[in-house]
Order: C-alpha cells, then sequence, then structure tokens
C-alpha cells in the first residue's frame, strides 16, 4: 500500500434541515480548497445526514476531519473509517455530490445502512459500490453548482 495515499470516510448529522444553497456552499468550498490540497473524494447528503469519502495525502484530511467536527451545521461526527490505499477511488472528483435520487433501488446503496446512529458497516464495500455506481452513471452523478 502507499504510504503516502489515504482515505477517511465519516458520517454526520445535520444540525438543522439542509437546503440546496447549504449543500451547494460546502461543494463549492470543497472544489476550491480540495485541488490545492490534493483531496479528491465525494459528499453524499440523505436524509439529514452526510457521508463523505475523502483521499488523499493524510494531513490535510486530518485538517479537513477537524475542521467538519468543528463546524456547527454537523453533529454526531463520527469517522466510519480510514487508512491507506494503493490508488484512489475517485481521481476525478474534487469533490463530487452523489445525489440521493440517482442511487439504486437494490444492493448495498440502496439499504442506507450509513444512516443509523449506529452504522455497522464495512466501508470498503460501501466505497466501492459508491465508485462503481458513479462510474456507471458516467459523471452524471455530479451535482452542478449553480
Amino acid at each position: 500500500m502507499s504510504a503516502d495515499l489515504f482515505f477517511l470516510l465519516y458520517r454526520s448529522t445535520a444540525r438543522r434541515p439542509l437546503d440546496r444553497a447549504t449543500v451547494t456552499d460546502i461543494l463549492a468550498a470543497s472544489l476550491h480548497n480540495n485541488p490545492r490540497d490534493g483531496v479528491t473524494g465525494f459528499l453524499h447528503v440523505d436524509r439529514g445526514c452526510f457521508l463523505q469519502y475523502l483521499e488523499g495525502p493524510r494531513a490535510p484530511l486530518l485538517r479537513i476531519a477537524t475542521r467538519i467536527n468543528k463546524d456547527r451545521r454537523h453533529t454526531d461526527f463520527r469517522i466510519l473509517a480510514e487508512g491507506t490505499i494503493d490508488e484512489r477511488f475517485f481521481p476525478d472528483w474534487d469533490m463530487g455530490q452523489i445525489a440521493s435520487e440517482n442511487l439504486p433501488t437494490d444492493g448495498l446503496l440502496a439499504e442506507r445502512s450509513w444512516l443509523r446512529s449506529e452504522p455497522d458497516i464495512d466501508p470498503l464495500p460501501l466505497i466501492r459500490a459508491f465508485a462503481a455506481h458513479a462510474n456507471r452513471q458516467d459523471g452524471l452523478d455530479i451535482a452542478p453548482i449553480d
């Protein structure tokens, strides 16, 4: 495994109901900051929960996780998995959004097990399922920034 490439998967709950403008602001900030830090990944928002996967150098990932944990828009911040990876799952996504309405209606992604307050998930199959789904959709799941 590459000692230089790390990943982080977290789940949190929004303190207030999320509107499109809030999610767009989060994505826009990520699209601005992530290329500078060498970070790629996706953000998924579903039923008031954030699920975010980040990959890149360790130091920026830890800074981002600390910042998100302190962000007043989040509560119940929980790192579901972290570690090293051989290669990026989302190499072309400075920050993509995988929209809940585009998720499959069966299989691992349809289960939405990450929405539980105490999720018991195997993160690697979940990350791979999101990556495979995004690739099958040929990028259609990336929400445009207005």
